[in-house]
C-alpha cells in the first residue's frame, strides 16, 4: 500500500524554517496594521491641523485674543441733583487718578519698585485707611514679628483645626494692638502698603491707586510710563455737595473702594453692577439710583507678549440723568438759618435739640422745604437733621384734635354745633386725678369750632368717650369699648396720621402705637398724648385738611432731565400727583374743622402771635407734655400745623419744636416759613420762580 507514496522526513532545520516563516508573516501583518493606523491618524491630524490653521484660523485667533483679554466696566458719570429752580445740590467733581491695569505675570520686585516711585513722587492719602487694613499692612511688612505674638502652644492647638488658616489669621489680628501699630507702622509704611496691597490684589481689570492727584504728579507719572508698567493717568469723578444743607436727605454714595453694600450686593450684581460700582445707599441717591446711575462704559484690556496691558474702549456708556427736586433751596436755607437762631437762643434749655419745619404744596404734594436742625448741647454746633422729619416721631398734643372732630363726625357721634361743657370741675374718673384744659377755670360751653379754637381737652375727651360707647359721670368708674382706639386710629389714618405717607425716601418711620386700652389712655389719645407721629405725617395730615379730605402722597422728586449741547434742559419725566385716600364726602366735618382752624388764628390759641400777619391762615396749635428725664418738670413739645392762601389753600406748613419750656419758637418759625414762601412765589396764586440754567455734566474719560 506504500508503493505509490513517497515518505518525507522533516528534520529540525525544516521545522525551524517553517516556524520562522510563520513569525515573519505575523510580524509583517502586524506591521501593515500599525502602519495603516499611523496613516489614518496622520490623515486625521492633518485634516484637523488644516482646519485649525487654514479654515478656522480666524476663530482660533479670536479665542486666543479672548483668553488673553480682560473686559471691565467704568462707572458712567452720575446725574446731578438740583432744587426746583435748577440750583445744584449735588454734582460731580472731576479728579485726576493714577489707575493700575493688571500686568500679566508681574514680579514682586517690579511691584515694589512701582510703589517706591509713587510714594516718593506723589501724595498718598491715608485718611480713609481703617485699623483693620493697618493690621494687614503690618502682617505684610513684618510677618515674623506678628507670628511671634502667638505662642507655640496656641499655634499647636490650632494645627488640628480644619479652619486653621482663618483662625490663625484672626488670632494675629487680635494680637496686634493699637500700641503695636503705633510703634511698628509709620505713616510712610501705611502709604507704601496701601499701594502695594492694591496692586497685588488686582490680578485682572483695573484698580485706582491714587485719586485727586495734581497736574504735576500726573505729568511725572506720564513721563515715567516705561518704568511704571500698567500705571496710567485717567480722569474720574467724585460726588460733591453744591450746598451745605440737606446732606441727610440728599443721601450718600459708596466709593469705589467700598463697592456694593453687603445687604444689596446679590441683587445689584444680578443687575450687572460691578463689585466696585458706586451706588446710592441713602436718601435721594438711593431712591433714584435707576435715574442717576447711567450706563457704564466697557473697556478691553489686552496684553502684549511681555504681559504689558493695553486699554481700548469697547462701548461708550451713557451719563446718568439729572434729578430735579421740588425743594426750593433758598427757602430751605433761610428757614434753616432762622431755626438755628432759635436753637441758639434756647441753648440754656437741656432738652431742646431739634426743630423741624415742612412746607408742602397741597395741590400736588410737592415738598418745597423740609428743614431739620440738630444742636449739640455741649458745643452749640448745629448740623443738618432734615431726615428727622421722616425718621423721628413725637407726641403731637392738641394738633390731634382736628382728627378727633373728623372721626366723631364720620362715626355720627356729633352733628354741627355739638356742645360740650368745659367747666372748672374738669373731668374726673373714679380713682384718677382730675383732668382739665390748659385753663383750669374752664373754657365754657363749646362747639367743635370753639373747642378747636381754644384747644379744649375736656370737649375732646367727652366726645371720644361717646365714640367708645362710654357714659361719663363725674367721679364714677368709666367703661369703654376698646374699639374706640381703632375708630380713632382709622379716622386719623385716613387723614395721614399713624400711617406711612409714602414719601419717596427709604427708611420712613411709622411712629409708636400704644398697646393699652384702658379709658385713661383713650382720653390721652384724644389730646395727642399717646401715639407718636413724624413731621411728614403732620404735613400730610395738614394737606388733607387743606384739601377737604383728599390725602396726597408727599414727594421730593419733581422731574428728571438731561442738558443738550446748547445747554437747554430736556425733561424726561415729571412727577404726577398721587391720591392716597379720598374722604372728601364728609364735607360737613371738613367745613367745621376749617372754621375751627380759622378761629384758632382769629380769636383762639394763636391769635396773639398771628396778630397783624398779612396772610390768610388756618392753623392748629399743639403742646405735648414730656417729662422724660425731667420729672416732675415738664419740657413740652410744641407744634403748629396749618395752611395759608388768599382764598384757597396755597401752601401747607408744619412745625415741631422739641421740648422747649420757655418762649415757644413754633409760631415764629411757622410765620417766618409762610412769609418766605409768599415773598418768593406770590400771594393768591403761584408765580414761577426764575429758572437758573442747569449746569452741564462733563463726560468721563479713561
Amino acid at each position: 500500500m506504500f508503493k505509490n507514496k513517497r515518505i518525507r522526513f522533516e528534520g529540525r532545520k525544516e521545522s525551524n524554517e517553517q516556524m520562522r516563516n510563520q513569525v515573519d508573516k505575523l510580524v509583517a501583518r502586524r506591521f501593515y496594521i500599525v502602519m495603516g493606523v499611523i496613516v489614518v491618524f496622520g490623515c486625521i491630524f492633518a485634516i484637523r491641523l488644516f482646519n485649525a490653521q487654514i479654515r478656522n484660523a480666524e476663530y482660533y485667533d479670536g479665542k486666543l485674543e479672548q483668553y488673553n483679554t480682560n473686559m471691565f466696566n467704568v462707572d458712567a458719570v452720575r446725574g446731578e441733583i438740583t432744587d426746583r429752580n435748577y440750583k445744584q445740590l449735588v454734582y460731580n467733581k472731576n479728579v485726576i487718578c493714577a489707575t493700575y491695569y493688571s500686568v500679566k505675570g508681574i514680579k514682586d520686585q517690579e511691584i515694589k519698585a512701582i510703589v517706591r516711585f509713587l510714594t516718593t513722587n506723589c501724595k498718598v492719602d491715608i485718611s480713609s485707611v481703617t485699623k483693620r487694613e493697618k493690621k494687614d499692612y503690618l502682617i505684610m511688612k513684618d510677618p515674623k514679628y506678628v507670628e511671634s505674638l502667638i505662642t507655640k502652644s496656641e499655634k499647636k492647638a490650632l494645627e488640628s483645626d480644619d479652619d486653621y488658616s482663618t483662625k490663625y489669621y484672626n488670632l494675629e489680628l487680635k494680637r496686634i494692638s493699637d500700641d503695636i501699630l503705633k510703634k511698628k507702622l509709620s505713616d510712610n509704611d501705611i502709604k507704601y502698603y496701601k499701594l502695594y496691597s492694591t496692586i497685588k490684589q488686582c490680578t485682572s481689570g483695573s484698580a485706582v491707586l491714587l485719586q485727586g492727584i495734581s497736574v504735576k504728579e500726573a505729568s511725572i507719572i506720564a513721563e515715567n510710563s516705561t518704568l511704571l508698567r500698567g500705571i496710567q493717568v485717567t480722569s474720574d469723578w467724585e460726588r460733591a455737595f453744591g450746598v451745605s444743607l440737606m446732606h441727610q436727605t440728599l443721601g450718600r454714595l459708596t466709593t469705589k473702594k467700598q463697592g456694593l453694600p453687603a445687604t444689596l450686593k446679590d441683587r445689584l450684581l444680578a443687575l450687572d453692577y460691578t463689585n466696585d460700582a458706586r451706588v446710592g445707599t441713602s436718601g435721594i441717591e438711593q431712591s433714584y439710583e435707576d435715574i442717576l446711575k447711567g450706563v457704564p462704559s466697557t473697556y478691553q484690556l489686552t496684553y502684549g507678549t511681555n504681559g504689558t496691558p493695553q486699554v481700548s474702549q469697547v462701548s461708550e456708556g451713557t451719563n446718568g440723568a439729572n434729578v430735579q427736586l421740588s425743594i426750593d433751596y433758598d427757602i430751605q436755607k433761610n428757614i434753616s438759618n432762622y431755626i438755628d437762631k432759635q436753637l441758639q437762643a434756647h441753648r440754656g434749655e437741656p432738652f431742646n435739640k431739634h426743630i423741624y419745619c415742612i412746607l408742602e404744596d397741597p395741590k400736588t404734594g410737592e415738598i418745597i422745604a423740609m428743614v431739620g436742625r440738630q444742636m449739640d448741647r455741649k458745643t452749640g454746633k448745629i448740623i443738618d437733621y432734615s431726615a428727622g422729619n421722616y425718621y423721628s416721631a413725637y407726641l403731637i398734643g392738641s394738633t390731634m384734635k382736628a382728627a378727633v372732630v373728623y372721626t366723631a363726625f364720620k362715626n355720627h357721634v356729633i352733628k354741627p354745633n355739638h356742645y360740650e361743657s368745659d367747666g372748672p370741675e374738669g373731668l374726673k374718673i373714679a380713682g384718677t386725678a382730675t383732668k382739665h384744659s390748659w385753663r383750669k377755670s374752664g373754657l365754657g360751653n363749646l362747639t367743635e369750632v370753639s373747642a378747636l379754637a381754644y384747644s379744649s381737652n375736656i370737649w375732646m375727651m367727652k366726645v371720644i368717650i361717646k365714640l367708645a360707647g362710654g357714659h361719663y359721670q363725674y367721679n364714677r368708674p368709666l367703661k369703654i369699648n376698646p374699639i374706640g382706639f381703632t375708630k380713632l386710629r382709622n379716622g386719623a389714618g385716613e387723614l395721614g396720621l399713624g400711617v406711612k405717607t409714602g414719601i419717596d425716601i427709604n427708611g420712613e418711620a411709622l411712629g409708636y402705637r400704644g398697646k393699652g386700652t384702658n379709658p385713661g389712655l383713650l382720653l390721652n389719645f384724644a389730646i395727642g398724648q399717646y401715639d407718636t407721629y413724624t413731621n411728614v405725617q403732620l404735613a400730610t395730615y395738614a394737606t388733607t385738611l387743606a384739601n377737604g379730605g383728599v390725602r396726597l402722597k408727599p414727594h421730593l422728586y419733581k422731574s428728571s432731565y438731561t442738558v443738550d449741547d446748547d445747554g437747554e434742559i430736556v425733561t424726561l419725566n415729571q412727577a404726577k400727583k398721587q391720591v392716597m385716600d379720598d374722604v372728601s364726602d364728609h364735607k360737613t366735618a371738613f367745613a367745621q374743622i376749617k372754621k375751627g382752624m380759622k378761629a384758632v388764628v382769629s380769636y383762639g390759641t394763636l391769635a396773639s402771635q398771628m396778630a397783624g400777619f398779612k396772610y390768610n391762615v388756618w392753623a392748629k396749635t399743639g403742646t405735648a407734655e414730656d417729662y422724660s428725664y425731667s420729672y416732675p418738670t415738664d419740657y413740652p413739645n410744641h407744634m403748629v400745623i396749618g395752611y395759608a392762601g388768599k382764598t384757597n389753600p396755597e401752601i401747607v406748613c408744619t412745625v415741631i419744636v422739641e421740648r422747649q419750656k420757655a418762649n415757644n419758637s413754633a409760631p415764629g418759625v411757622f410765620k417766618y416759613a409762610l412769609t418766605q414762601y409768599f415773598e418768593k412765589y406770590g400771594y393768591g396764586g403761584q408765580k414761577p420762580a426764575k429758572k437758573e440754567k442747569a449746569a452741564t455734566t462733563t463726560k468721563q474719560s479713561t
